[in-house]
This record gives C-alpha cells, sequence and structure tokens, in this order.
C-alpha cells in the first residue's frame, strides 16, 4: 500500500482513539442550537479536520481500492467523480460518506456520495460531487484528479436512509442547501428505488411519500437537477421544490425565488403524512438551524428532524 495510504490510516485509527471522547459526531436528533458539542462548525473545506469531527461516527471495516472512471462538471464550482470500487465487500448506506485516501495528499478527505447504493450493487461504482476549495483533497479533485488515479475508499456515517422489509412506511422530507445536497440527493434516488423494487415485488420495502425541497444561491448550481426532474416527472410518489436565493430563476422554471422559509414548510408538511414523517436536513450550519426552527414551529417532533453539520 503507498506509503500515504497507510498515514492516512493511521491518522483513521489516531482519530478514533484520541478524539473518542472529546468530538461528537456531526449527526443529531437534538436540536441545533442545544447542541453545543457541535460547536464550533468545522467545514469540510476549511481546515481538514474530518477525521477528528467523525470521530465517533460509524465506519465500516474495509478499504477499498479505487479509481477514477469519469469526470465531468456538475456546476461551475462543483466536479462530479465517478469511481469505480475494486473490492465486492465494498457498501455504504444511502446519506454517508467516504473517508478519501488520495496518494500524496496527507490530509484525509471526507466526500459524500450521491448515488444510490444500487447503483454500487449493479455497476461498481459511486458518484461524488465535490466544491471547489483550497483544501487538499478537494484541490486535488478539481486541479490534479484524472480518468485512471487511484485513490483508497472507506464508507461511514451515521446520517443516512435505509430502510428494511418488514418497517412500515413512512413519508420522507428532504431539505438541502447548497452541496448539502449530496446525501440528501443518494436518499431521495434511494427512495425512488425501493418504489421500483416494491412495484416489481410487493413484498419489498416501499416508502411513502418522499419530498425534496432544494435551495442553492443561483440555478447554474442546482446539481443533478436533470436526473432529479426526470424521476420526479415519472413517478407520482416523489416531489421536487427548488429555491433560488442569490438571483431571480429562469422564467417559467418553476423555481422559487427566495429562502426556504416557514410557510413554504407548513404547506409541504400538509401534503405528508407528519405522524410517522422523517426529514433529513443537510446544509450550511445557520441554514440547518433556521430549518429546524421552523419544522417545530410547524409542529414536528425533534426526534422526526435528522440533520448533518460537518462541511
Amino acid at each position: 500500500m503507498h506509503e500515504n495510504m497507510k498515514m492516512g490510516l493511521k491518522l483513521l485509527r489516531r482519530g478514533f482513539g484520541v478524539q473518542r471522547n472529546l468530538m461528537s459526531r456531526f449527526f443529531s436528533t437534538a436540536s441545533p442550537k442545544e447542541d453545543a458539542s457541535i460547536n464550533p462548525i468545522v467545514r469540510e473545506e476549511g481546515t481538514g479536520k474530518h477525521l477528528k469531527i467523525t470521530a465517533k461516527n460509524t465506519r465500516f471495516p474495509v478499504v477499498a481500492q479505487a479509481v477514477v472512471t469519469d469526470i465531468r462538471a456538475e456546476s461551475p464550482t462543483v466536479r462530479g467523480l465517478t469511481l469505480r470500487v475494486d473490492n465486492s465487500i465494498f457498501s455504504f448506506k444511502a446519506g454517508q460518506w467516504i473517508d478519501l485516501f488520495i496518494p500524496g495528499i496527507e490530509t484525509v478527505g471526507g466526500f459524500s456520495m450521491y448515488s444510490c447504493p444500487c447503483q454500487l450493487t449493479h455497476t461498481g461504482t459511486i458518484d461524488l460531487g465535490i466544491k471547489f476549495s483550497r483544501w487538499p483533497p478537494a484541490y486535488w479533485v478539481h486541479d490534479q484528479c484524472k480518468i485512471g488515479s487511484e485513490v483508497a475508499i472507506r464508507a461511514g456515517g451515521d446520517f443516512f436512509y435505509a430502510p428494511e422489509i418488514g418497517n412500515p412506511p413512512h413519508d420522507l422530507l428532504l431539505i438541502a442547501g447548497g452541496v448539502g445536497i449530496n446525501p440528501l440527493a443518494s436518499m431521495f434516488f434511494h427512495a425512488s428505488s425501493l418504489h421500483q423494487l416494491h412495484e416489481e415485488n410487493k413484498e419489498e420495502y416501499r416508502p411513502g411519500r418522499i419530498l425534496l425541497m432544494y435551495s442553492a444561491k443561483t440555478y447554474e448550481e442546482l446539481l443533478y437537477k436533470p436526473r432529479l426532474d426526470f424521476i420526479s416527472a415519472s413517478m407520482p410518489e416523489t416531489e421536487i421544490s427548488y429555491f433560488i436565493t442569490r438571483e431571480a430563476p429562469p422564467k417559467s422554471s418553476h423555481i422559487t425565488y427566495g429562502r426556504i422559509t416557514q410557510e413554504t414548510l407548513k404547506s409541504a408538511l400538509e401534503s405528508l403524512d407528519t405522524s410517522s414523517l422523517k426529514t433529513f436536513v443537510c446544509g450550511p450550519p445557520p441554514m440547518i438551524e433556521e430549518i429546524n426552527d421552523h419544522l417545530l414551529a410547524c409542529g414536528l417532533l425533534q426526534n422526526q428532524v435528522l440533520y448533518e453539520k460537518w462541511w
């Protein structure tokens, strides 16, 4: 194994040991304002403390080799990667992230998959959407990564959607801000695939209604929109509401110009069964706190609101 990958694994073990009692995982059902252990927020693209801030998160015991098979522009600031995973044991749950070990880069990256777990099953690949920054792992993706580049990956995280056969159906509300769409897109794709499986075999798990509310600064920064729209248009159980905050969206685009407000959330909840609703939120920390307050004001219980603050 490459020396830098060995170093990455050594740092990973150190992160589990030294930080186990010092850092709280950035996934919670407590009120964001009450959960003081997650402050101050350390951005994923900021100081390279991914291993530290996720020290208490669950990690699967498989470090897999992977190779980059596709690179694309998902937006003016986000580069998409497809990795072929050369390990049949590697797996992940919708909403989880990977530790990314890059040869020549000592800092271990942390990036959420936006692809569905079924893509890994069928094609042996996963998809990542990585925003440009000077943080070494992200900068490598934008500046040096090429098709054929080899890396090592390990899946982890406790913010995921993974219902099992026999679980009761429940509606799903997904609220994303910016590149926080990545884990929620994975959940959206997974829930949609479960609907399709249930149509083919009634014994498979059947999700309830799926509503995605997605906010970005500009129209160009709405990631994965064509694929999201295709699924929404073809599956009556799914719906997507888009919001743009920095500039007016194109006319006839059916996109709201403004933030996700308490009023828009209240209206959205009217179409969902709130008695067993599960809500997942991912985005900038101030947005999460605001959305959490709005949802509680609309009558949801705190244990119905799951969020992740780690980027």
